[in-house]
């Protein structure tokens, strides 16, 4: 169950979107506010998940009461609903993921709190991945297979490929496959070097010997000390050809 939050300063529009939030499913509405100041203290204590957040307030703005929530440490998900579109672009600078102008429908809030189940859907299993041996030295991946776990450095791995339902992890000496998607190994790993070359593959900068152009402006990527290639993507030669600055 979702719990949810408004500040809106309109009476009129505050009570309508309180009925068609408490028709949404699995979302529990927990509070309320008309201003800025009010807002902050109740989000403290209440520490709603999402967040419905007028832009203009009778106090300021919306958009510094973001800035606030975050300044005080709280992380719920932030979705602006305003009459205003011209204040977009500040308000996913303070993390918001939508932004809803009036009049909207119920369609439209359901397909906010859609995007707040994704995320917190990817962010769960994220933590379930970084659920894992750390150290001063880093981490290691606990792979299980074959009724053992494998504890893998990403240091030891050349490339992760996406293959129907799970994805292989391909290191010198073997392959291991996780339940995991591909998407989750690359928020966990592009700090470590890892990027994104095609939508099945993430390769391990730091294990590529070479890089060779084909056709379509595409890349042929060996490694050292295996013999597989990899083939990117016509988008993903490019990225990669920008991030090297090539």
């Amino acid at each position: 169950m979702l719990k949810a939050f408004i500040v809106e300063d309109e009476y009129i529009s505050r009570e309508r979107l309180k009925r068609l939030i408490k028709e949404i499913p699995h979302v529990e509405l927990v509070g309320e506010a008309e201003n800025k100041r009010e807002a902050l203290e109740k989000i403290k204590n209440l520490m709603p998940d999402v967040v419905f957040l007028d832009v203009r307030l009778s106090d300021g703005t919306g958009i510094e009461l973001a800035k606030e929530i975050l300044q005080e440490g709280l992380r719920p998900y932030i979705v602006f609903i305003t009459a205003y579109g011209e204040f977009a672009v500040e308000a996913f600078k303070v993390n918001a993921i939508d932004y809803i102008l009036k009049p909207y429908e119920l369609e439209d809030l359901k397909k906010a709190i859609e995007k707040v189940k994704n995320l917190e859907d990817k962010e769960r299993n994220i933590l379930q991945i970084q659920s894992m041996v750390e150290s001063p030295q880093g981490f290691v991946i606990p792979i299980k297979q074959g009724g053992k776990v494998f504890l893998i450095k990403p240091e030891d791995i050349y490339y992760i490929k996406a293959e129907a339902s799970e994805t292989v992890i391909r290191t010198k000496e073997r392959e291991y496959f996780s339940n995991k998607k591909l998407y989750e190994f690359e928020n966990l790993l592009k700090a470590k070097g890892f990027f994104k070359v095609h939508r099945s593959y993430l390769v391990n900068l730091f294990k590529v010997k070479e890089l060779r152009s084909v056709e379509q402006s595409k890349l042929i990527i060996s490694f050292y000390d295996i013999n597989d290639t990899i083939k990117t993507s016509r988008d993903g030669a490019k990225a990669l050809r920008e991030y090297l600055g090539l």
